[in-house]
């Protein structure tokens, strides 16, 4: 700044307008005193005119400075944007914090964005007062900056309710449109980004698993094994020999149905965390989805009849009651069943087993056709518990899944993106023998949930997705979660205790809400991959 005065000064002094005058008053002899007054008096008037005007000038230098540095923030917080998108972000938030009206006209305005280098520079011109004498009718000011953009490695779950009442009101539509636009958000225009991967994980009461990263390792009664965990087989009579039925023996025995890919939920604790599995503990082993063949005879209450009873073909042969009808195993030998299994409503072993899970990928356009391939399931119900727990899992560094970071890798931040329609219910209320339809969790009549109602199943899922929730926060797992055109309370209420924090829990009653929901969580994920 004292350089700038001196400068001023110095064009003052040799400025056309004050050397005729100290001219003129070198030639006057008389009135010494008035001319020595005058000579002195122009220099400290225009002295005090600079200092007044270049005041004025580092006002607006900081004011400039302010407003740039806002414009660099806020670009520096748009991931996945075009060259134009960040020019008018940078615009808008420079002139919010820069108006036109302020001191100092703004005439050039620049930004720049080169890998995650930010740059911004911009210059106002001041009017002066009293410099104009020297003829300076404008000062002009300028200020820049360069802003680093350290980018984080960001792994994202998106566990998205595919059940069959995602089928009304457009439901399923305005999720595929939404989710896609979070998609384009946060990746951009880079089809395979190297800090950003993403996980689909579309559940109905079930999930299903068998993707290009499983393995049979996983799967309790797999590779000639044994049927040893604790749910396996329970809906059937056993072998000869006193032995489990194996689900995976019975898909072999059907001559026109293989396993899909769905499993059942483990028993608890492992219900809920990402234990590994291990043939050393088999109820941390994962139990093939198998849907009965239910009995010819019952009415309405049974929703899955793709098999002939027989109740002569199970070894010495049974008598003719409903339990016998659905749990003899050997009518399935050799069989061909009623199988289908395109939604909404399926038939066979694999009734409302949806598309496999998508594992952590930074493959966008892969990411982009699933979700536009997801359909509705009829049937079933809605396990919101099932399916976070399948999203804690594949953002888990700990097998089934194994593409995750480690939980305290400091260089990786984790999120979670959970929509429901519904309530967490198990279809039921029915008076025969199974209470439900079958599920993740089996029959009601079981009573692995610790009650056979099906109004109280509701409650014990909700407490279970609050321990998933519980599981994914105890590990900084960021946790979004939507209800969408909800009603009922209890899940709304369970979905706020489940974000991770009250401003991350949206309740979209509209379609067009849902986007402006997607749109702000894609650019929150983008931030979050900045350093902070």
């Amino acid at each position: 700044m004292v350089r700038d005065l001196q400068s001023v000064m110095k064009r003052v002094v040799d400025g056309p307008h004050l050397r005729p005058v100290l001219g003129w008053l070198g030639r006057r002899s008389p009135g010494n005193v008035a001319m020595i007054f005058g000579i002195s008096l122009i220099p400290l008037l225009i002295a005090a005119g600079t200092a007044v005007d270049m005041s004025r000038a580092v006002i607006v230098k900081s004011r400039l400075s302010k407003a740039i540095d806002a414009a660099g923030l806020a670009v520096g917080g748009s991931i996945g944007k075009t060259q134009q998108e960040l020019e008018q972000i940078a615009s808008d938030y420079f002139y919010a914090n820069y108006p036109y009206d302020k001191l100092g006209q703004t005439t050039q305005f620049n930004v720049s964005v080169s890998d995650n280098i930010v740059s911004i520079d911009a210059t106002a011109e001041v009017s002066t007062t009293l410099m104009k004498i020297a003829g300076m009718d404008k000062v002009e000011v300028h200020s820049s900056a360069e802003i680093i953009r350290e980018t984080k490695k960001l792994e994202v779950a998106l566990v998205l309710d595919n059940t069959g009442s995602m089928s009304s009101n457009g439901k399923i539509g305005a999720l595929r449109t939404a989710a896609t636009e979070l998609i384009n958000i946060i990746f951009g225009d880079n089809p395979s980004p190297d800090h950003l991967t993403v996980s689909l994980v579309p559940f109905v009461t079930a999930v299903n698993i068998k993707n290009e990263e499983f393995d049979w390792s996983w799967i309790d009664g797999a590779q000639g094994r044994d049927a040893l965990a604790q749910f396996h087989g329970v809906n059937f009579l056993p072998m000869p020999d006193g032995s489990k039925v194996n689900h995976l023996d019975l898909f072999d025995n059907i001559a026109n149905a293989d396993w899909r890919g769905c499993v059942e939920t483990r028993p608890a604790p492992y219900d809920t965390d990402d234990t590994e599995p291990s043939i050393a503990n088999p109820d941390t082993l994962f139990v093939p989805y198998f849907w009965p063949d239910e009995p010819d005879t019952g009415g309405s209450d049974f929703h899955n009849k793709y098999a002939t009873d027989k109740l002569a073909s199970y070894p010495g042969g049974l008598a003719d009651t409903e339990a016998n009808r659905q749990a003899n195993w050997a009518k399935y030998d050799g069989s061909n069943v009623t199988v289908d299994e395109t939604p909404m409503d399926t038939a066979g072993p694999n009734k409302s087993c949806a598309t496999p899970l998508v594992p952590l990928t930074r493959d966008k356009q892969r990411l982009l056709t699933e979700i536009a391939n997801m359909q509705p399931w009829n049937n079933s119900g809605t396990n919101n518990a099932e399916g976070l727990a399948w999203g804690l899992r594949v953002l888990s560094p700990t097998p089934p899944f194994t593409t995750g970071a480690a939980w305290d890798d400091p260089e990786t931040r984790k999120a979670l993106i959970v929509l429901t329609d519904g309530e967490n219910q198990i279809f039921g209320g029915y008076s025969q023998l199974n209470k439900s339809n079958y599920s993740s969790v089996g029959y009601l009549s079981l009573n692995r949930l610790g009650t056979t109602s099906y109004q109280t199943a509701k409650g014990k899922l909700n407490a279970k997705v609050i321990e998933v929730c519980d599981e994914l926060k105890a590990q900084k797992v960021r946790i979004y979660a939507i209800t969408f055109q909800v009603s009922a309370a209890a899940i709304k209420d369970t979905f706020l205790a489940c974000a991770s924090d009250p401003t991350l829990y949206f309740n979209s009653p509209s379609n067009a809400d849902l986007q402006d929901v997607f749109r702000a969580i894609g650019q929150d994920l983008s931030n979050l991959r900045l350093s902070k």
